[in-house]
Order: structure tokens, then sequence, then C-alpha cells
């Protein structure tokens, strides 16, 4: 399971910023506001300017040797080595549906 408590080390929060900044930079192309949170763990706050009421959390940690992107409530988003994904992924959530009449 993804780090997500206070006992992060050092190492692994820098980590996790390197990931999480490069993720800002796809998700910003996206169209999305994003801040980089740097507590213990770090996350993304992201949230669509044009719906702001759809936001989300976004934090990097290893399973199993593999760094992931993962959303607030703990699933895997997709690996960091394919943030362009996870960026694609994270902006469909973040979009609303559009109703038909």
């Amino acid at each position: 399971m993804a780090v997500t408590d206070n006992t992060d080390d050092t190492g692994t929060a820098q980590i996790a910023i390197i990931h999480l900044t490069h993720l800002t930079e796809r998700l910003r192309e996206h169209g999305l506001r994003v801040r980089v949170a740097s507590r213990r763990p770090p996350k993304l706050a992201v949230d669509n300017p044009d719906a702001p009421a759809l936001s989300e959390n976004v934090h990097a940690a290893p399973e199993e040797g593999t760094w992931w992107f993962w959303w607030s409530w703990n699933e895997k988003i997709a690996p960091v080595a394919e943030a362009d994904d996870a960026a694609r992924r994270i902006r469909h959530v973040l979009t609303p549906a559009v109703r038909s009449r």
C-alpha cells in the first residue's frame, strides 16, 4: 500500500515531490490548476478552474518497488513513468459530465 502517514522519511518525500512536480507540468497542459502541498506526505491539490467544485488531492508513493500516482482514497492512478496517462485520467475525473436534454 502507498505511504500515506507522517512516518514518511525525508528521502521518500523528496522523491515524491520530484514525481509530483513532473505531473504538475502535465496537469497544467490539460488546463487544470495545481498547487503542491509539501507536507508529509507531499500532495497535489488539483482542481478544474472551469468547475472549481471538482477537485482532488493526488500523491505519489512506492508500492513493491514501483512509484505510483494515487488518488486520495488510495487507489492507483498510473505509474509515475506514465505521467501523461495520469494527467489524462485526472482531467477526465475533474471534467463535468455533459447532461443531455
